[in-house]
């Protein structure tokens, strides 16, 4: 493609030669005559000057320092997104593929596609547009909105982990509740979100989900959430709108998280979180000698505070 077909396709400001031509795309580091690279992380830049690429993708911020072809966006990342759907190469059609088992009483929407070995639940609904990859897997009553993606392995509407104790044995709780989901959802390969145990587990319009991500049951999740890979959520949670949740997070259940919360990968969170913010536990690694000696340290962390508040007092009662 000319530079000026894709800067007026994604709504970019061109700057150099309109008809340098542009046959892919590759980072900056690695670039060659003929790609299209970017910039979207400022670690980078230090490529910029040195770069084998034809043009680049840049903010406003970059213009003086770039002396190659550039297109200049207020947001070069989404400009990256809609220059790679240019040159993406997709083999998905509209259809059924001969191997997919389907169920009894199953709506399918127009434009639908459904993978090989691929299986459909009684009852399931999937609205127009959507794409299910191969070997995914819905149980009964599960709700699928329009244009969603679903990727290879993932399973959805399994019974979640619910059991009561008789003296010591463990009863399984059936689940009669279903899952739903709304349009334009992403969820990511072998993933696994539990169908609900009287009400469906839900989730809104516009959520995004990695690979390897826990979805427990009756859980809600908010529209336009995104939640990165290995995160696990525990049953009867409720997250709210935008939310940011980074990999390896796990959150217990029966609590709720408001809208605009981001935490942090592998943060723990085990109680409810009201406002809107940016959250995180842990501890980041260390040298395996230093962090032997602050867990030996942390067995005497209540006696050390017991101390200080008794030198505290001494000091206020002088």
């Amino acid at each position: 493609m000319k530079l000026k077909a894709i800067a007026d396709s994604i709504g970019a400001r061109l700057k150099g030669n309109p008809d340098c031509l542009i046959n892919g795309l590759s980072p900056l580091e690695r670039a060659k005559a003929g790609d299209l690279s970017f910039l979207s992380h400022r670690q980078y830049k230090k490529y910029l000057g040195t770069t084998g690429a034809s043009a680049v993708i840049i903010g406003a911020e970059d213009e003086a320092a770039c002396t190659l072809n550039a297109l200049i966006s207020e947001n070069p990342r989404l400009s990256l997104a809609k220059v790679a759907k240019l040159f993406e190469a997709d083999s998905t059609l509209p259809g059924i593929h001969p191997t997919a088992l389907i169920g009894e009483n199953c709506e399918i929407a127009d434009f639908v596609s459904i993978g090989a070995y691929t299986v459909l639940g009684n009852r399931c609904k999937v609205g127009a547009g959507t794409v299910l990859k191969s070997r995914v897997t819905l149980y009964d009553d599960v709700k699928l909105g329009a244009n969603c993606l679903i990727h290879s392995g993932a399973v959805i509407g399994s019974d979640g982990f619910g059991f009561a104790n008789d003296k010591g044995a463990w009863v399984k709780m059936p689940h009669l509740g279903g899952v739903s989901i709304g349009n334009n959802v992403e969820i990511g390969a072998n993933t696994a979100i539990d169908r609900g145990f009287l009400e469906d587990t839900t989730i809104g319009d516009g959520v995004i989900i990695d690979n390897l991500v826990q979805v427990g049951h009756n859980v809600s999740i908010g529209a336009r959430t995104a939640i990165a890979g290995c995160v696990a959520i525990a049953g009867s949670t409720s997250i709210g709108e935008s939310c940011l949740i980074g990999g390896g997070a796990s959150i217990a259940g029966h609590i709720q998280i408001a809208d605009h919360v981001h935490i942090t990968a592998v943060s723990s969170v085990n109680h409810s979180l009201a406002l809107r913010g940016v959250y995180s536990s842990g501890f980041p690694a260390k040298a395996s000698a230093v962090w032997r000696k602050n867990v030996a340290r942390f067995q005497y962390l209540d006696e050390m505070a017991k101390r200080l508040r008794h030198l505290e007092r001494l000091m206020e009662e002088e």
